[in-house]
């Protein structure tokens, strides 16, 4: 984490809750259908997804359930699957974000396959995640673009570090 610098750019909500007027459940895979619907839904397009860019979605998982029924929370978890990561990797996002504790379904539609997502982005694109960011503010007030802004701690030897994503609008 020594390494990482400091992210500032563009950032590009995806409210699938809203979309779908409820929380996501767990193992439910968000696709690429999705988060074309959402765009179309939020008055945006693909070509708002600029590279660069910093992409979150929103299930209502971490609002909804966390520190008020921890069992089902930790339990699995709505997220993207492997044709979103590659759709996303593909725009050339910077970061992928989540209100949720591993940003990619689980358990994985595929039982052959443990986080996958993580893989698609981290090991093949280079690209960070964030995890368990609070993203209903911003679907309350109907922000969906913004500036991004996050600086990781500088770890010597982490492969992590905890931080505090700021959406400026």
């Amino acid at each position: 984490m020594e390494h990482v610098k400091p992210f500032f750019c563009r950032g590009i909500l995806f409210d699938v809750m809203g979309l779908k007027g409820r929380m996501l459940d767990k193992g439910e895979e968000i696709t690429v259908s999705d988060l074309k619907a959402c765009l179309d839904r939020q008055g945006m397009t693909e070509e708002d997804i600029t590279e660069g860019c910093a992409a979150l979605w929103r299930t209502g998982w971490g609002e909804t359930l966390w520190m008020k029924d921890n069992a089902r929370f930790n339990s699995g978890e709505p997220g993207i699957g492997v044709s979103a990561a590659e759709w996303l990797a593909a725009k050339g996002i910077s970061v992928g974000a989540a209100d949720c504790w591993a940003i990619e379904c689980v358990p994985n539609p595929d039982p052959n396959l443990a986080f996958p997502v993580h893989q698609v982005f981290l090991t093949k694109n280079g690209i960070h995640i964030l995890e368990n960011v609070r993203l209903d503010h911003l679907a309350a007030d109907g922000v969906y673009k913004f500036a991004f802004i996050f600086s990781s701690l500088p770890i010597k030897g982490a492969t992590g570090s905890p931080g505090n994503p700021i959406a400026v609008v």
